[in-house]
């Protein structure tokens, strides 16, 4: 049986300013993630990202400062998800 996937929105920072991270975690794994910084959102997986900057985080989700306020639904990922790999592939 596979661990349940949880799923995370949260504020996030980078080169280019204050964003959102969506993170998609299996156990202490994130395997995949969305960030959304102004007019940039990129995706990333284990198969890619679809922004150099913005890799796949290789930290442990306990690692984060992450707690149920901080959760979404597996759809409202999903939404974000689709949205992100549409506007940047």
């Amino acid at each position: 049986m596979s661990t349940p996937r949880k799923h995370y929105k949260h504020p996030a920072e980078s080169e280019i300013g204050n964003g959102t991270i969506y993170i998609e975690a299996q156990g202490d794994v994130i395997v995949r993630q969305v960030e959304s910084y102004r007019s940039v959102l990129v995706w990333a997986d284990k198969s890619g990202q679809a922004d150099e900057r913005f890799p796949l985080s290789d930290q442990p989700l306990s690692w984060l400062d992450l707690d149920s306020d901080d959760a979404i639904t597996a759809s409202q990922f999903e939404a974000v998800w689709k949205q992100a790999k549409a506007v940047s592939g």
